[in-house]
């Protein structure tokens, strides 16, 4: 890697990793900001939503941003709301000056996350800095949800709740600082077109994915899940009207029409999926009748397992086999990874699922890691931003059908609002019967998903070997 390439690559992975901040804190900090404020359950369940709500609204925003003003600048403004939305939560009185905050903070830490990796993309386009830009980029997210929860809950156990966002506020300062001192100055790559059709589609995507979600809730609330997929609906159709009619649709599906790229998103989607570490976490607090904390230092070998999986197996596979054959093997073996849940018993010593999660991360972030090496080195140079935009769409619908396909079976076999000194044998018994199935039912899904990659790479070899575009171009 040149100086310039290592540069941005270490400055991007600073700042993606301090957004994470309230995505891994919030957790620690809803309990003493209920109590404090007097939140009900419902105001407390809205708080814990509204990052992820603003973040889908504004996901294909963010990567229009990247390409049309330009990375660094839409960096330093994402990170100024940030820092405005810290600051709103820190002062809230209420419920209201809690969601905004909260979503303000989910809205900004999106916007540099997708546009970080377009970022990346332009600096280290292709060879050994591409990749070797890519898996340390990789590493961000299991290094941050390694330390800040534990940092949070520590902070927690000293000071006021107050101050946990007065510390994200600074660390928004320090991304606005980072990003004009060290980042160059970004010419934007395109100069053109409405607004109106990517903030449709974020809305879109935020109802269908919320409709998702809803799935798995008991029981389901119709009138909310009606409501949702009819404004998936009415967002879609809009979108597509104004795609039609602009001279300059600011959302395109162009982007993603390239060789292999569906497949590539659909393989995102399915890592995403089958992830078991929030499901292995909740198994812990009741078989093990673990806190909170405790698990979060239980699971600290699975991220480490994502740390190695990210920087080291995948960068030494994508050098050996290349990025296809990489990223569809280490799905397939992830997948092998899910069928060690089906010998779980009530009475498993902890250690096996510890081991589980951890080979489990390795292999999943791995995976990951290549299909996002992949996926960024055919986007066109005009549309990194888009692209990266459609990933995260990926990531977040992978997310919401993984709670209404795999967290369904964990949560319904648990009463969570009696607590884990509630749980009797029976339930016990059904937690690791659910965590079996689990098993059995990402195997499959990674299957399909590796099928799915495997076959549309062979025709697409064949259609290149045969002097014509592939299916997928």
């Amino acid at each position: 890697m040149t100086s310039l390439q290592r540069r941005v690559t270490v400055t991007v992975a600073v700042i993606v990793g301090l957004t994470l901040l309230v995505t891994t804190g919030l957790t620690f900090l809803a309990e003493p900001m209920a109590e404090d404020l007097s939140l009900t359950d419902d105001a407390v369940e809205g708080a814990l939503v509204a990052p992820t709500i603003a973040s889908l609204l504004v996901v294909f925003v963010a990567g229009r941003a990247g390409d049309r003003i330009g990375q660094r600048r839409t960096i330093v403004v994402a990170g100024a709301v940030f820092t405005i939305g810290a600051v709103v939560l820190a002062t809230a009185q209420a419920e209201p000056g809690v969601g905004i905050g909260l979503a303000l903070c989910g809205a900004g830490a999106i916007v540099i996350q997708v546009v970080a990796l377009s970022l990346l993309q332009h600096v280290a386009p292709d060879g050994r800095a591409h990749v070797a830009a890519f898996t340390t980029f990789g590493m961000v997210f299991p290094i941050a949800f390694l330390v800040l929860p534990i940092a949070t809950a520590l902070m927690l156990a000293v000071v006021n709740w107050r101050w946990v966002p007065v510390t994200w506020a600074a660390c928004g300062v320090v991304m606005m600082v980072m990003a004009r001192v060290l980042l160059e100055r970004s010419e934007p790559c395109s100069s053109s077109g409405e607004w109106a059709s990517p903030i449709l589609a974020g809305v879109a995507l935020m109802a269908g994915t919320r409709a998702l979600d809803q799935l798995d809730a008991d029981p389901v609330d119709g009138r909310e899940l009606l409501i949702l997929g009819a404004v998936c609906v009415v967002a879609t159709v809009a979108c597509l009207v104004v795609m039609r009619t602009a001279t300059h649709p600011g959302f395109s599906l162009r982007p993603i029409l390239g060789t292999m790229m569906r497949p590539l998103m659909i393989g995102v989607a399915v890592v995403t999926l089958i992830q078991i570490l929030t499901y292995v976490s909740i198994a812990m607090e009741y078989l093990y009748e673990m806190t909170p904390f405790e698990v979060s230092l239980a699971i600290a070998p699975a991220q480490v397992g994502a740390v190695v999986g990210a920087k080291v197996v995948a960068g030494r596979l994508t050098e050996r086999w290349g990025f296809g054959p990489a990223g569809r093997g280490l799905l397939l073996v992830t997948g092998l990874v899910m069928l060690l849940l089906v010998f779980m018993e009530p009475g498993t010593p902890p250690w096996y699922l510890v081991f589980v999660s951890t080979l489990f991360s390795l292999t999943g972030m791995a995976a990951l890691t290549v299909l996002n090496l992949d996926i960024m080195g055919r986007a066109p140079a005009d549309s990194t931003g888009a692209v990266s935009a459609f990933r995260t769409a990926a990531s977040s619908v992978g997310s919401a059908v993984s709670m209404a396909v795999l967290g369904a079976v964990v949560l319904s076999s648990v009463t969570m609002s009696q607590g884990v000194s509630e749980a009797d044998t029976a339930d016990l018994v059904e937690l690791a019967a659910a965590l079996r199935l689990d098993g059995v039912v990402g195997f499959v899904i990674a299957v399909v998903g590796w099928a799915i990659l495997e076959v549309s790479a062979r025709r697409n070899r064949s259609s290149v070997a045969a002097g014509r575009p592939g299916r997928y171009a």
